[in-house]
């Protein structure tokens, strides 16, 4: 159009086509040709020239406008159309072209269908720059990905969820690794991430999780009653994001992502026996992941958060939100109460069966109340630990607690069991320790030692003891056959282990 324009200026200053033609070096018969599309339209060339590209481009190409413009209407017609094809399988562009193109010889070539396909689909899925407020928001999300750790009394392999934070001014950034997605540790790690960013944000703000939000709604969703407790606590604002909406905390998923590189990679052939290793690992790859230059902006995460955002927010409370659930439960015949969100089971006193019970629990501890009184405290179970008991040794009854001792018996509690009979019970319990390969199966052998001490005092073992020590041999058998027999209380023993004196019995020195 620029060179269309300057053709019918100068022909406006010399009023000859020979002339603007020498002028511009172009044909009489293209001056002439533009000289008289012009005039047809208006005789007035400054009204023509005053005309934008689009009109000017009709006046001028008739035909060819018309073409384009059809071309135009025709493929904006089916875009609609090509996007829902797009989201079903196997239906690619390509094949899309080769169907217009079927239907519509004349139409784009395939370089301008994907360029006009792209450009249109993008108009449909525009991204609005948002400028965060500092301080304002808390973004939280968990990562797709979980970390496994080995439990090193079992061997099991399990896993732990890794909850994300950031701070979308600053993308200063906090993870934590948890045993489960429940609404108590999903209440610990904001607690963690609160603590970690050193002050309280105006909103907290996750997507519909199952612990944050009870029922999704647009406008006015139902937050779990936890978190609701947890915002009053802090004086704080709940906010969730639309349904499968995840650029409404896209800094939270841009975190996950980073995540996946600067936390997940460098820790991959690590291996970890707790969720609390797991933890220290994260701290010290977020250290340096805060602390690291960005590319694209001056200063580091950290930096900015320090500068601009930890400034804006509010101190935290003296105390953290502590989540305490109250349940009944009856003390069962075996002094134990059931909780029944995890299926464990916590002991009380014994006197206490039959009692009606008072359970009070925190993510980490359980309390136990009959009446008014505390009766038992216990560290609480990890989510994984179904139907596992916790039982306190000083809850037990005389005769279980005897059975209890038997179940974790060792060497050690032997020797010093039998120490406290006399020096010869402690020798001859270190010899049925020595009896067998694998210590473990002498533990019945010293089992019935320990029974014959009950059935007989501790001086008549002890004086068994010194007759199995004078042979240099001790067993269970040897023990029980001496006191059954009396043998420890005969004043003198028999030597049955020196040969006797005799001319027809050699010595070692007929061996020499």
């Amino acid at each position: 159009m620029d060179q269309i324009k300057n053709i019918l200026r100068t022909y406006q200053s010399t009023e000859s086509i020979k002339a603007t033609a020498r002028t511009l070096k172009v044909s009489k018969n293209t001056v002439r040709h533009y000289y008289r599309l012009a005039t047809a339209y208006n005789e007035d060339l400054e009204i023509v020239l005053g005309l934008a590209d689009e009109p000017l481009r009709q006046i001028l190409y008739p035909d060819k406008a018309g073409a384009v413009a059809d071309r135009k209407l025709i493929f904006e017609g089916k875009v609609d159309y090509w996007i829902k094809e797009l989201q079903r399988p196997h239906v690619t562009r390509q094949v899309l072209f080769e169907e217009y193109k079927e239907e519509y010889p004349e139409g784009y070539a395939q370089t301008q269908f994907y360029d006009y396909l792209a450009r249109a689909i993008g108009r449909r899925d525009l991204t609005l720059v948002l400028k965060h407020e500092p301080g304002k928001t808390m973004q939280v999300d968990y990562a797709g990905k979980r970390l496994e750790w080995v439990d090193h009394l079992t061997g099991e392999v399990r896993y732990a969820q890794v909850l994300v934070a950031v701070m979308p001014h600053s993308q200063h950034t906090f993870a934590i690794a948890l045993p489960s997605q429940c609404t108590a540790d999903f209440v610990h790690g904001l607690n963690e991430a609160l603590r970690f960013f050193g002050g309280l944000p105006k909103v907290i703000l996750s997507d519909n999780l199952k612990a944050f939000v009870i029922r999704a709604d647009r406008y006015e969703p139902d937050f779990n009653d936890v978190c609701v407790q947890l915002a009053n606590h802090y004086q704080l604002d709940l906010q969730a994001t639309r349904v499968a909406s995840p650029k409404d905390k896209a800094s939270v998923e841009g975190a996950v992502r980073i995540s996946y590189s600067r936390l997940y990679a460098p820790l991959r052939d690590r291996t970890f026996y707790s969720i609390d290793e797991i933890n220290s690992a994260l701290q010290e790859q977020l250290e340096d992941h805060q602390n690291r230059p960005f590319k694209k902006r001056p200063g580091c995460r950290r930096e900015i958060f320090e500068t601009h955002e930890r400034p804006q927010m509010r101190p935290l409370p003296n105390e953290p939100f502590l989540l305490k659930t109250t349940v009944k439960a009856k003390v069962q015949r075996n002094y134990h109460v059931q909780l029944g969100e995890r299926k464990n089971f916590y002991s009380v006193p014994y006197q206490h069966v039959g009692d009606k019970a008072t359970v009070i629990y925190s993510r980490t501890s359980v309390e136990i109340f009959v009446g008014s009184a505390r009766v038992a405290t216990h560290a609480r179970l990890e989510a994984s630990d179904q139907y596992r008991y916790q039982t306190d040794a000083a809850h037990l009854p005389k005769n279980h607690e005897e059975w209890r001792k038997a179940e974790g018996y060792n060497g050690a509690y032997f020797r010093s069991w039998a120490r406290k009979i006399g020096p010869a019970t402690e020798w001859a319990i270190s010899k049925i320790l020595l009896t067998k390969i694998h210590e473990p199966q002498t533990y019945r052998s010293c089992q019935g030692v320990l029974s014959l001490a009950k059935k007989y005092d501790d001086d008549r073992l002890e004086n068994a003891s010194l007759r199995c020590q004078t042979a240099g041999q001790a067993t269970y058998s040897m023990l029980k056959n001496i006191l059954d027999k009396g043998l420890d209380l005969q004043a003198t023993q028999l030597d049955l282990f020196t040969p006797p004196t005799h001319e027809n019995i050699r010595g070692p020195q007929a061996y020499q």
